[in-house]
């Protein structure tokens, strides 16, 4: 009973995600409709690939008849921000190398920064639960608004024309919020050379390596050691504090 109930703590904290996840995944839903995509391709795609810049990316490519390596190549490097999130919550999950896999599947922008922001504040028992019941909301609300786009969205697109780029935003608001939750002072500096880094290779680069760079440059220029300090302490008198409840039980 326990595991379910620690999963649905990270059900309701995927509940922000599921809000924002819906509207962008139907407007992937009509964009690959438009694209010429089955049902069954779209779905899949989602399911599978579950990326929503990618997602994106592969109907551009698709429609303007990109080989398919091609497509491997750039999907793989719009990814590859998801190699400096994973170190960043793995002090928080098991060991055991196949709970690992399923964690990194639903590693996204918006998982990593809820768990990343909440995730070390459940007991150390629980977190691994938690985690499963976020990624699992995410993934769900994300298939379950492309089929919402595929089976309604062109008849609402058509009556409302703008509606498409409503939802497309709706993605990058939800995504801003919750970095601003995960926001510390020791992560100020880091975050204002990242953002010079982005600006400058988006003007010079183009938008893939700009996402790159600047993450690598946060990542590189962020001493974790306050922030590192101040959670030690923060857990030790949690644990403080439970100990004193259990003891007057």
């Amino acid at each position: 009973m326990s595991v379910l109930r620690n999963g649905w703590r990270g059900v309701q904290a995927g509940v922000p995600v599921l809000l924002g996840y819906v509207p962008v995944a139907m407007a992937y839903g009509i964009a690959a409709k438009g694209v010429g995509l089955s049902f069954w391709e779209t779905v899949l795609i989602s399911v599978f690939v579950y990326a929503g810049a990618s997602q994106f990316f592969i109907l551009a490519a698709i429609k303007l008849g990109t080989p398919l390596p091609g497509i491997v190549a750039m999907v793989s490097l719009l990814n590859a921000r998801h190699l400096l999130y994973g170190p960043l919550i793995a002090k928080w999950l098991p060991q055991a190398l196949r709970k690992r896999l399923l964690a990194a599947f639903w590693l996204t922008d918006e998982v990593f920064a809820t768990a990343f922001h909440a995730m070390g504040q459940q007991p150390a028992q629980a977190q691994f639960a938690w985690y499963m019941g976020l990624g699992l909301t995410a993934w769900l609300s994300w298939i379950g608004g492309t089929i919402i786009g595929l089976v309604a969205g062109s008849g609402l697109t058509a009556e409302f024309p703008q509606v498409d780029q409503i939802l497309r935003f709706a993605l990058v608001a939800l995504f801003f919020s919750l970095a601003l939750l995960s926001v510390k002072r020791p992560m100020l500096r880091a975050l204002l050379i990242a953002s010079v880094v982005t600006l400058v290779c988006l003007i010079y680069v183009g938008a893939t390596p700009a996402i790159l760079a600047g993450t690598i440059s946060a990542w590189v220029f962020f001493v974790p050691g306050e922030q590192t300090d101040a959670a030690i302490e923060g857990e030790a008198q949690r644990q403080h504090n439970e100990g004193a409840h259990h003891g007057t039980d």
